[in-house]
């Protein structure tokens, strides 16, 4: 009785942070966010008395040993992970006008980096629930990873700025817009818009120093040298917004749960100009020394180098772990020519990076390598 205790509070909790977004948002999104923490917990149990081995509660240790060695290993993560999927799809083929179910599967396949159903998914979500902002962002994001390339189109760039109509302080609309403006070669807005960003968040966090780094480029690039400010000398309340934006990077000692990993990629003059423009950017994070399935995976266009990103316990492949479970993580970076995940002769590549996760400083990982 204990274990169906503690399964559903740890499904009651895993769901809680899932829709922790909903509960920001109108009256509806609050009612759709309870609705999802109470069935959650019942599709996991489900799942698990038609998928899993309940009569192993019943077995006394030694017998479970005995089953566990009678069994196969079985690649348990992206096997579960599949299997999740293809109940989520049956639900929604059973109740297609259900649009936080679609959202889930759209977030689920984009995690796996399946972006063409994550795309159809959450523009059937986005249809049956119309004028909801973070929708309308995950859509726009999952378009541009679907495209397979950095460039943002003009109806993309539209679904992103109605989002920010709708709630203009959406952090990840405000990211996406910046990045449309500066490849538009709009720096100043892109600076105005990521200055927006920055107001939100915390100097010391690592989303930060990554905004900090995008406003830095691009003021670069508009001719204008980076300001270094002594930001830690002055009191928090006699910083302004833009002395922070131009401000170095203040490295604090914080934790992966606090500032997320913030990763920035370079890659070598000489590899610069050979890369294929249909290549593709693979920064992976795997438990220090290990291999096989990663925790986390961003696939980008290998484009407009140098790039900043963050990760965080949203980019986690499976749902409700967490990077600070892990006390050491291995960043790497990649650039495959033939856009599959695993590695092939020719593909390049930078060191890994290993990060104490309790003391969280800025990852650089420069792409001087190829794999032979």
């Amino acid at each position: 009785m204990n274990f169906w205790i503690s399964a559903v509070a740890l499904l009651a909790i895993s769901a809680a942070v899932m829709s922790w977004p909903l509960f920001t948002g109108s009256m509806k999104d609050r009612i759709n966010g309870i609705l999802m923490v109470l069935i959650v917990p019942v599709i996991g149990l489900v799942l698990y008395q038609s998928i899993g081995t309940p009569e192993a509660l019943r077995m006394t240790p030694t017998a479970q040993r005995q089953a566990a060695q009678s069994q196969e290993p079985h690649t348990s993560g992206q096997a579960d992970i599949e299997t999740l999927v293809a109940q989520l799809q049956q639900r929604m083929n059973e109740n297609p006008d259900d649009p936080e179910g679609w959202l889930m599967l759209g977030r689920t396949l984009k995690s796996m980096q399946r972006f063409g159903e994550a795309e159809a998914a959450l523009t059937t979500a986005n249809r049956l629930l119309p004028g909801n902002p973070m929708i309308m962002v995950e859509l726009a994001e999952t378009r541009l990873f679907a495209s397979g390339s950095p460039e943002i189109s003009a109806e993309t760039k539209q679904l992103i700025e109605s989002a920010l109509e709708i709630d203009p302080q959406l952090q990840k609309g405000l990211w996406l817009l910046g990045m449309v403006f500066s490849q538009e070669g709009d720096e100043t807005s892109a600076i105005e818009i990521w200055e927006r960003l920055l107001a939100q968040l915390d100097p010391a966090s690592g989303p930060a120093q990554a905004v900090t780094q995008q406003i830095e480029l691009a003021r670069t690039r508009m001719g204008q040298p980076a300001t270094e400010v002594a930001v830690a000398e002055k009191p928090a309340a006699e910083t302004s917004v833009a002395e922070a934006a131009t401000a170095k990077p203040v490295v604090a000692v914080t934790t992966v749960a606090e500032s997320g990993i913030p990763v920035t990629i370079t890659i070598a003059d000489e590899f610069a100009q050979a890369v294929p423009g249909n290549a593709t950017l693979f920064i992976f994070i795997h438990p220090a020394g290990g291999a096989g399935m990663p925790l986390a995976v961003k696939r980008l266009a290998a484009r407009g180098f140098p790039m900043s990103m963050n990760f965080s316990d949203a980019d986690l492949l499976r749902p409700g772990t967490s990077l600070q479970d892990f006390e050491k993580l291995d960043v790497s970076a990649r650039i495959s020519i033939s856009g599959i995940a695993n590695a092939a002769s020719g593909d390049y590549q930078a060191n890994k990076v290993t990060l104490d996760t309790n003391a969280i400083k800025p990852i650089a990982l420069h792409l001087d390598q190829r794999v032979p």
